[in-house]
């Protein structure tokens, strides 16, 4: 199988994931062996991997996968999906403090702002409420057809007092 094939039938397998989700082993299982059947010796597998146990409510196993994938070597946008996926599973964990380390390291506009919106919930969790309402508004100001100044200034405020 070529890399463009293994890709396209990535895709694919997300595709009907997200039309009928499951959580059982087959589709665990499912995907691991498309991974297993990945011809590229970079992290891509490992993230695929990790990307289906958080689908799945295994939580904790796909943080394990997340820094094998690391490790090998990621592409940029599974790179920076690595990022905020790993950073969310380890929030959702309880670790807050390793969730906003591996956000310092994305970029917080990348992805639609999504790195920004899991560093919100992750500084709320640490009960770091100004903070979480500054990064949450700070992501939302460039949507803004008007009054980006004025809440760059209130957000700014937020935590500059």
């Amino acid at each position: 199988m070529t890399i463009d094939e293994w890709e396209r039938r990535i895709a694919e397998f997300w595709t009907a994931f997200e039309a009928s989700p499951g959580d059982g082993e087959d589709i665990v299982d499912k995907l691991d062996a498309l991974a297993a059947a990945s011809p590229a010796s970079d992290g891509r597998a490992h993230f695929e991997r990790a990307c289906i146990r958080d689908s799945t409510g295994r939580t904790a196993d796909a943080v394990a996968c997340y820094e094998a994938g690391f490790a090998a070597g990621l592409d940029p946008i599974r790179h920076t999906r690595a990022h905020v996926q790993m950073a969310s599973s380890q929030r959702a964990l309880g670790y807050t403090d390793e969730a906003l380390e591996i956000l310092s390291r994305a970029d917080p506009h990348a992805l639609g702002g999504a790195p920004s919106a899991v560093r919100a919930l992750a500084l709320r969790d640490a009960g770091r409420h100004d903070e979480a309402l500054r990064v949450a508004l700070e992501a939302l100001i460039p949507h803004l057809p008007r009054y980006q100044r004025s809440m760059a200034n209130y957000a700014r405020l937020l935590t500059e007092g």
